[in-house]
């Protein structure tokens, strides 16, 4: 008997678990159907006001016509005369409110919800008639028509009759205000700051267009000079340039590139057999030459790079004529050989394509819109190479390294954007470290600021990095516009410059996954950190990516305040950095905990699994959240060093060495990379390291283990150590305006304002103090347990997750986040690793507060 009953029961919910469903289904069908309904009449009306004629026949007008000319017959005819007369203009408006409304009955909204936005769309419908019963009669399809129909006629003299055109004006303005706010759901403030911020994003719309069409008009101008020139080139070698061949078909049996007058697209045929060595016709052969442009495919990035081979070296630059200088007698020196054939090549850089304009107006409460590129300069024209005197320092390169007994071949020459590798190959015999000891004096030969002798990976060669005459300013643009840094999906690339080559190069802080930077004053450190914060700025939303910015010189990045992304106002005390820090220590501990429980290894798996809804959230608890990457800048660490070494030091270490698979990451920069800053618990977990111009060669050595940053040439030049290797990269560090980053924060706040989480600052003993302040916090009521959890937390003197788990039946999360709150009130202090937490009050704590209540 017991069992029957209890099948009874059980078997009760579950019918009327189904009768539930069959009625919601049933409702669904219902909604669609009527939706569907009301589109379709919706249309018709539609279509019936579309084709009316005010001559068919209709109960208002008695023609001779038999047959209406309405798409849908006299029903038509008869329907649209009478909704045009009694309403004017205004009945077009009700076939796309029925249309409307039928789409969000398919969509599943009921009536009862859209009942406040279908009123207030009456009410300006009703305004919208009054108006226009104000105005004369107009022509209309052979004949005439009253805008507002009869109806609004009567209305607007009503109206004007008692309250004058001003008071009606009024009226019908106070009326359009209410029916906004019931229609959009928003009110007046809110609708005017959706105003500000729409007039805001479209006058910076307006700016990037007028910056576009400017760099558009710039480029069109010098292409139109350079075909001029080129043309009067071709002219004075004799050379028709109409008819110039083109280049000849690929194997798909069509050209490789579109005509073009430039010399570096197309091959121009003339007389004799001699190549032209000028890219840009920089100088002139006394013969009539062939020119002849040769193109190879770098590779790195895909980027194309030119090489100009030349047999006109020695004819036009008379090379080898003359004595050389020598340092002993001529019979033993050993004698150079030719320089006409070396090759200077150079990457090219690839056409920029614009970036997709973005859509301003379709949601201005949710969606993040990611900045475009037209806030920072365009790049300036490349300028030209001046051949000449490369194979001029070439030659002096040679003849040094002869006057000290290095033979060897100059193989090519690579210009580059600041510095000019000299390729050079030494003979059998020579070893290495005799051309690396020459630096000095091969400086002193070219009158150079400083000489960098390197291997060449890949090739069994020597390069000699040397400075420009004319150097290149590289844009933080054309970085962000060029095709790896756009295909790129991670939310951390940086752009760190430009090698030696002119190839933009990156990299991805997430796998990095931190960064010590270090740099003397005018060095550049600054542009560059800028660049890096920028790069991220550009591809990620605030709900994304953190940053805490620590600048205790206060003057570096006080630019960035009160961007959304940030997690604390910019941090300028050195002991509100040392908080800082020991929360992003406390924030690791609790991410590795989540991901444990939810069986995840790193921060991108666990976010994939939310967006995807594999992660279920406990009951009686807010759903989880995807969480952000938190990147902390810290512009001097030497400042924090001085003020709180011991606890600075091991928070660094601490997330240095195991922050990464939970997302977050360090940017470390100092003026003086000492041994007392940059200490070897710090180094040791910091592989991948940037050093720009240093004062001297042992802060090169503290830095990057070896030597060469001293003799760096400043304003970005710099030195780079990618993680998982020893070769040092030389890049050069892009130019970012001050004035280009106002733009990009202007645009950024326009946006949203920052969600600062003040207790980030604050020590564990402010915390404590507010605490007892305010005896319990108004948090604690968000949880009913929380009493409970507090109380045994006090008398049992263990504040841990998991022992509020076995003792109140709690789940993780849940036991986590009442542990949070009692560390926020005072109760208990923060996580300090394997070690248990502190209780901050004594034992008779909740005693004395019942007795205060």
């Amino acid at each position: 008997m017991a069992e029957t009953l209890s099948a009874d029961l059980s078997e009760k919910p579950r019918r009327t678990t189904r009768k539930a469903a069959n009625r919601e289904e049933d409702a669904s069908l219902l909604r669609d159907s009527l939706g569907w309904i009301t589109i379709l009449i919706g249309i018709g009306l539609l279509l019936m006001l579309v084709s009316y004629d005010p001559s068919d026949p209709s109960y208002f007008n008695q023609t001779s016509k038999h047959r209406a000319e309405n798409l849908l017959g006299p029903v038509g005819a008869f329907g649209s005369d009478f909704m045009i007369q009694l309403v004017g203009f205004g009945s077009y408006l009700f076939p796309f409110f029925l249309i409307y409304l039928g789409i969000q009955l398919v969509r599943g909204r009921s009536l009862l919800y859209w009942y406040l936005r279908m009123t207030g769309g009456c009410m300006i419908w009703f305004a919208i008639l009054v108006v226009l019963g104000g105005f004369q009669p107009v022509p209309y399809k052979n004949g005439t028509l009253n805008p507002g129909g009869t109806f609004g006629i009567e209305l607007w003299v009503f109206l004007t009759r008692y309250l004058n055109p001003a008071g009606t004006y009024l009226l019908l303005v106070a009326l359009c205000g209410c029916a906004l706010m019931m229609a959009t759901q928003l009110s007046l403030a809110q609708m005017g700051h959706g105003i500000l911020r729409l007039g805001g994003m479209a006058g910076l719309w307006f700016q990037s267009q007028w910056a576009a069409l400017q760099t558009w008009w710039q480029g069109r101008a010098e292409q139109t000079m350079r075909e001029n020139i080129v043309r009067r080139e071709l002219d004075r070698m004799g050379i028709d340039p109409d008819h110039v061949e083109p280049e000849p078909p690929t194997k798909k049996g069509r050209s490789k590139r579109e005509p073009s007058l430039d010399p570096l697209d197309q091959p121009l045929v003339g007389v004799g057999s001699q190549e032209l060595i000028s890219r840009d016709l920089a100088f002139e052969t006394q013969e009539p030459v062939e020119p002849r442009v040769r193109r190879s495919r770098g590779t790195s990035m895909e980027l194309d790079s030119v090489e100009i081979v030349s047999d006109t070296f020695s004819a036009d630059l008379d090379l080898d004529s003359g004595p050389r200088p020598t340092t002993g007698p001529v019979e033993t020196q050993p004698k150079p050989k030719p320089l006409s054939h070396i090759p200077i090549q150079r990457a090219q850089k690839p056409a920029p394509k614009e970036q997709g304009t973005f859509d301003f107006v379709e949601d201005l409460q949710g969606q993040w819109v990611l900045p475009n590129t037209s806030f920072f300069n365009p790049p300036k024209p490349e300028h030209k190479i001046d051949e000449a005197e490369l194979v001029h320092k070439a030659q002096t390169l040679e003849n040094k390294f002869n006057e000290f007994g290095v033979t060897g071949e100059m193989k090519a020459i690579h210009p580059g954007p600041v510095v000019t590798t000299y390729e050079f190959r030494p003979d059998a015999g020579i070893k290495y470290s005799k051309v690396v000891n020459l630096q000095d004096d091969l400086c002193l030969a070219l009158g150079a600021e400083s000489v960098r002798i390197d291997r060449m990976p890949g090739r069994y060669s020597i390069g000699l990095e040397v400075p420009n005459t004319r150097r290149e300013i590289i844009t933080f643009r054309e970085m962000v516009e060029h095709g790896h840094f756009r295909d790129d999906s991670g939310k951390l690339l940086m752009a760190l410059g430009k090698t030696i080559d002119g190839t933009p190069y990156y990299c991805n802080l997430a796998s990095m996954p931190h960064l010590l930077i270090a740099g003397q004053t005018g060095s550049g450190k600054s542009v560059g950190i800028n660049a890096m914060i920028c790069s991220i700025l550009m591809r990620a939303a605030p709900d994304e990516v953190k940053f805490i910015m620590i600048d205790p010189k206060m003057v570096e990045m006080g630019m960035y305040a009160d961007i959304p992304h940030l997690l604390t106002p910019v941090v300028v005390d050195p002991q509100e950095a040392s908080n800082a820090l020991k929360w992003a220590v406390f924030e690791m501990e609790q991410r590795y905990k989540l991901l444990a429980t939810h069986s995840h290894r790193n921060l991108e798996l666990f976010n994939r699994a939310v967006k995807l809804g594999k992660i279920e959230t406990p009951e009686g608890e807010p759903p989880i959240q995807p969480l952000p990457f938190i990147v902390v800048v810290i512009d001097e660490l030497a400042d924090l060093m001085m003020v709180a070494r011991g606890e600075v030091e091991e928070s660094i270490a601490r997330i240095a060495q195991k922050s990464r698979a939970v997302g977050i990451h360090l940017i470390l920069a100092t003026q003086r990379p000492s041994v007392d800053i940059i200490t070897g618990v710090i180094k040791s977990n910091l592989p991948s390291r940037l050093s720009y111009r240093v004062a001297q060669r042992n802060d090169s050595r503290i830095i990057l283990d070896g030597n060469g940053a001293e003799k760096l040439l400043g304003k970005g030049d710099g030195l780079f150590l990618p993680p998982g290797t020893s070769r040092l990269v030389r890049i050069h560090a892009p130019f970012l305006a001050e004035s280009e980053i106002q733009d990009l924060i202007k645009f950024l706040k326009h946006q949203g304002k920052p969600q600062y989480q003040h207790q980030i600052l604050k020590s564990n003993e402010e915390m404590a103090a507010e605490g007892k302040a305010a005896g319990r916090s108004n948090k604690a009521n968000d949880d009913p347990m929380y009493d409970k959890a507090a109380r045994l937390v006090v008398s049992s003197g263990q504040a841990s997750v998991s022992y509020l788990q076995r003792k109140l039946g709690l789940g993780f999360a849940r036991a986590a986040k009442l542990v949070d709150m009692m560390e926020e009130d005072g109760i208990v202090g923060p996580n300090v690793g394997s070690k248990p937490r502190d209780i901050l009050v004594p034992g008779d704590y909740f005693d004395e507060v019942d007795a205060r209540l």
